[in-house]
């Protein structure tokens, strides 16, 4: 594959000093892959977005606490970001930045895949494993979109009507009903999951990137050239 292989999606909110870490080390060694910065209704990020070569918009915030975290709403805008970032990127795949990446090593895209994430991940509620197993007929347990994960953006752009029609038409009716069973849906790295899943698209773990609380190696002695919840900045 060609070294320039990805781009990002970075939703950053209030703290500078960590969004600028993360841009300074990806940009030490990605220079020139695509980046797309949102702020998602916190500060003016645009000196950040020239410094380090990205695409910028100001947006406003759905990721605190206070706005209504399980509505298709918030849904269908989380998806419109991810399609500016895809758009604008115009690379083979998409890695998710947040404020707590540290990309620290370069590395290249060997291998073919729809999601990878986080090695731990979450597991789905009973029902979302059924409808996906309804669809698919594969029994898929867990989800990790987390920062630090990558998606197909080729997948991506074919899915994606598709899944704003979907959350259009039972987003909002899957959480009245039972909101127990689908209140993961509310939880962006869950919904892309799922949302690749039960169309046929399945999730792996990525092999470039540890988190810190993994027991059984230490990131700071591993070489995975990205590190997830990389907290020294907060």
């Amino acid at each position: 594959m060609n070294k320039n292989q990805f781009g990002c999606y970075y939703a950053a909110f209030k703290n500078e000093k960590a969004t600028r870490f993360v841009l300074e080390n990806f940009r030490k060694n990605f220079p020139e892959n695509p980046i797309f910065l949102f702020s998602d209704g916190g500060n003016d990020f645009s000196h950040l977005a020239e410094e380090y070569g990205c695409g910028y918009e100001h947006s406003f915030n759905i990721f605190e606490p206070q706005r209504e975290m399980l509505c298709s709403s918030r849904m269908r805008e989380f998806w419109r970001r991810l399609k500016v970032s895809v758009d604008h990127c115009d690379k083979e795949y998409l890695m998710i930045l947040e404020d707590d990446v540290y990309v620290r090593g370069y590395f290249e895209i060997d291998r073919h895949f729809s999601l990878c994430g986080s090695r731990i991940g979450a597991q789905f509620s009973t029902i979302a494993k059924r409808d996906i197993k309804k669809a698919t007929s594969k029994d898929i347990h867990t989800y990790g979109m987390c920062g630090g994960s990558m998606l197909n953006t080729e997948i991506f752009n074919k899915i994606y009507n598709d899944v704003i029609l979907d959350i259009n038409e039972n987003h909002d009716q899957k959480i009245k009903n039972k909101v127990d069973s689908w209140c993961s849906l509310g939880s962006t790295d869950s919904n892309i999951t799922y949302h690749f899943c039960k169309r046929g698209y399945f999730y792996e773990p990525n092999p470039w990137m540890i988190e810190v609380r993994e027991s059984q190696r230490s990131w700071r002695t591993s070489d995975h050239p990205i590190v997830h919840e990389y907290k020294e900045n907060y």
